[in-house]
């Protein structure tokens, strides 16, 4: 049986459901991807508003006019507003009218340049008033034609960041400010920062220094220890100590540095800080200091030595001024007593220049004019300084007075012209000026001179066209006992002399001088107060030395109060003598009748002369008393002993000296003890 082949099944329905299914499958799929997109949309969304509403900055929007559309809660934080009570609200409601115009014409500025995003800082101004620093950042929205639709922006309190800014700035102008040197370096190490006290003191600015090695600030001679200190630096961690710098001009100063090593968070060495003081003034001030202490100690021995010696040549001088009393002339033994007196005269001499650069010698000052005395002087110097020297005085007309003794003063120009007269061995010119002066501190910086003493000054200048000394000499001009003269020729005494006796007198000395031009020595006496005219000169002469009082003499040293006891007994005098205080008193208990006169030494063992005197005074109180020392310490003049008004012989003395103060002394009147 034949089959027939199949058919295809034709159902109409089932095609087109098919063909529905197919065409709705795009959209289904485009509905799920819409509905996605929208979830999406809406979950981006919720991140973005929770990110704006708790980020600490404010983010916000303003309309074209500056009125605020958003805000988010960062406002209440920053400034304590709530962002309903901002939105709507115009900037300029809450900054100054100094800080709106600023931003006005920051936004017009922008919109000239078409940039359209600003950054600036300003104050904005918190609820409670108070104006807190804030930077903006802000991008403005235009459209197609440029036209400005708003603004969006975010606002960050720069508070902290401010005060961080101010500290740095107080730190960086406290360093630049500093007058020790600070600087700081890397490991190798070369210079990374220098502030301008570090720069001056090496004679550069502070650009020129960055990128500098530090062995190149230091002297040649120091490399050594500079080497050290950086090893100990970077082993221990810090130094300190004194090193020679140099100049950018090759001088070498002094410097106290103070040095740490810079690290980081980790501990790890970065670099060197070093803090540099040029201590170039301290030095010499310490130069100063141990030369003052040098002289003094100096001074005091010399004031001993002067002392004892004292006492020997008065022995020495007095005794040959006896023993020539009592010879005749034609005697061959006159001669040779009369060098043992000048021998002792010059050692005498001696010893006063001993005590005037001690200042122990007793002085006796007065008001006088310097030209005069250069008047009285001229002769004998041009006798001093030799023919072929020309001596100039040049005196200021209207010179001041001032209150000195007129033997130093004497000595003084005697001595500086000597000291020129040896610097010019073949002849020169040597000039002797007076004038007035009224120096400032700007004078006596100028000078070098370490005395700085502004008042009203007299001036004695002495200037030779001799050979000049350099400055090694000149440090050391002024010590006792230096010279540059050979064997014999000098006692190194005459300019210490000089410097004694200027300090003494309250004045000062400068010298300047170059080698082989000249030296100039200018010596500042403080002028005496106004309306105080010079003394007239002279003494009141004594015609009588002779006398038949009673003198008691007080003297440890045996010798010369034999030596006294003799020259006053010769003169008539009835003579008790004592060794020491308490002996006086002995001697004066025993004596019956009147002492008129007593000679005691200052400085005694057990009791000195004044206390002496003090008990004394209460058995005879119209008793005289003469002191006499050849070493009076200042401490002595200061306490009183040797007050001005008392009577006082220096030793050493001759017998007719003794013999005239004696009989000077019993002549005044009723004059009461001091």
């Amino acid at each position: 049986m034949a089959t027939k082949p199949a058919q295809p099944i034709a159902n109409t329905n089932i095609t087109e459901m098919i063909k529905d299914k197919i065409k709705c499958l795009p959209l289904m799929e485009l509905e799920k991807e819409h509905k996605m997109a929208d979830e999406a949309l809406l979950e981006s969304e919720e991140k973005y508003r929770l990110l704006a509403e708790n980020t600490l900055d404010c983010i916000w929007k303003m309309d074209k006019n500056l009125k605020f559309t958003y805000i988010n809660q960062s406002i209440f934080s920053m400034l304590g507003f709530k962002p309903k009570e901002w939105i709507g609200s115009s900037l300029s409601e809450h900054c100054s009218k100094e800080e709106m115009q600023k931003v006005m014409d920051l936004i017009a500025e922008e919109m000239k340049k078409r940039s359209y995003n600003t950054t600036l800082e300003m104050f904005l101004i918190h609820k409670d008033g108070r104006e807190i620093p804030v930077e903006i950042r802000s991008k403005m929205l235009i459209d197609n034609d440029k036209n400005l639709i708003e603004f969006q922006g975010t606002t960050h309190d720069i508070t902290e960041r401010r005060q961080a800014e101010e500290e740095i700035r107080k730190l960086s102008s406290a360093v630049e400010q500093s007058i020790d040197g600070i600087a700081m370096a890397n490991l190798e190490p070369r210079l990374t920062y220098v502030n301008n006290a570090f720069a001056s003191m090496h004679g550069c600015f502070p650009e020129e220094m960055i990128g500098m090695k530090g062995v190149n600030l230091v002297k040649k001679e120091e490399l050594d220890k500079f080497i050290s200190s950086l090893n100990k630096i970077k082993t221990l961690g810090s130094w300190t100590g004194e090193i020679e710098h140099i100049r950018k001009d090759g001088t070498p100063f002094p410097a106290f540095l103070s040095v740490n090593l810079l690290k980081d968070a980790k501990g790890r060495p970065t670099g060197i800080l070093a803090v540099v003081k040029d201590i170039s003034e301290q030095k010499k001030l310490e130069a100063q200091f141990h030369q003052a202490q040098k002289m003094e100690a100096i001074g005091v021995l010399a004031g001993g030595v002067a002392h004892d010696f004292n006492n020997i040549l008065t022995i020495i001088i007095g005794n040959a001024d006896m023993a020539l009393m009592n010879i005749d002339k034609d005697n061959p033994l006159r001669e040779k007593l009369g060098e043992i007196k000048i021998a002792g005269e010059r050692a005498a001499s001696l010893t006063r220049q001993l005590l005037t650069f001690s200042r122990k010698q007793i002085i006796t000052p007065r008001v006088l004019d310097l030209n005069e005395l250069l008047t009285d002087l001229e002769k004998m110097l041009g006798r001093l300084v030799g023919e072929d020297i020309e001596l100039l005085t040049i005196p200021e007309p209207a010179l001041w007075p001032v209150d000195v003794d007129p033997g130093q003063m004497e000595q003084v120009i005697m001595n500086l012209a000597v000291n020129a007269r040896d610097a010019m061995p073949t002849g020169g010119n040597l000039t002797i000026e007076t004038a007035n002066i009224d120096p400032d501190e700007n004078y006596f910086y100028k000078h070098g001179i370490e005395e700085k003493k502004p008042g009203h000054y007299v001036i004695l200048a002495v200037s030779d066209t001799g050979s000049g000394m350099d400055e090694k000499i000149k440090e050391h001009i002024f010590d006792p006992f230096f010279t540059t003269k050979e064997v014999g020729r000098g006692t190194g005494l005459g300019l210490s002399t000089v410097y004694g006796i200027v300090k003494q007198n309250n004045g000062f000395v400068w010298v300047y001088s170059e080698p082989g031009q000249g030296t100039t020595f200018k010596v500042y006496l403080p002028r005496v107060k106004e309306n105080v005219e010079p003394e007239e000169k002279g003494q009141t002469p004594v015609n009588n030395s002779g006398g038949s009082e009673t003198v008691l003499i007080v003297e440890d040293d045996d010798s010369l109060r034999k030596l006294a006891q003799n020259v006053l007994q010769q003169h008539g005098y009835k003579v008790l003598d004592a060794e020491n205080g308490e002996d006086a008193l002995r001697v004066s208990q025993a004596h019956e009748g009147a002492i008129h006169l007593m000679i005691a030494d200052v400085v005694m063992p057990r009791m000195g002369g004044k206390k002496v005197a003090e008990r004394l005074k209460l058995l005879y109180p119209r008793m005289k008393v003469i002191y006499m020392s050849g070493y009076t310490d200042n401490a002595i003049v200061l306490h009183g002993v040797l007050a001005p008004g008392l009577n006082f012989l220096q030793k050493p003395f001759s017998p007719e000296g003794l013999a005239h103060k004696v009989r000077e002394v019993l002549d005044e009147g009723d004059k009461p003890y001091e």
